[in-house]
């Protein structure tokens, strides 16, 4: 599956992701790897060892979006499973299959950098345009 890309916004005291993908599976790939590299700062150094399945049904792409950041986030709080890869089915505009791999380091050898208060509503998009597919995605930290 071909990558999307992510690109780290700053939006007032929040940050955000701008995303990009030949599809949407490619962009909520992405969206997961930009959000743990908004959580830890950097890739975090964490072989992918466990996995996670996921499942979403949601209105549409904006729902679904904000849908699963909120799971990978939940992943961390809840297990302490850092998520760092995916393969991501997305099926229609608000259902989504995913396998997470990640693991479940020592807190002490993979410090955040950033404590996410919210997966917000404000100027979330998902969209296709032009053969492309782009998202964006603004987090409360």
């Amino acid at each position: 599956m071909e990558r999307g890309r992510f690109a780290e916004i700053e939006h007032t005291a929040d940050l955000g992701l701008e995303l990009e993908g030949s599809s949407p599976a490619a962009v909520l790939e992405a969206a997961l790897r930009g959000l743990v590299r908004v959580l830890f700062g950097e890739d975090p150094d964490v072989e992918p060892r466990e996995e996670r399945s996921v499942e979403l049904r949601e209105e549409g792409y904006p729902e679904l979006l904000k849908a699963w950041c909120e799971s990978i986030y939940r992943l961390l709080e809840e297990d302490g499973f850092v998520a760092v890869e995916a393969d991501v089915e997305a099926s229609g505009p608000g259902t989504l299959r995913a396998v997470v791999r990640g693991a479940r380091p020592p807190r002490a050898r993979v410090a955040r950098a950033s404590e996410l208060k919210a997966v917000t509503w404000h100027q979330l998009r998902f969209a296709e345009a032009d053969g492309e597919w782009r998202a964006r995605v603004i987090f409360d930290v």
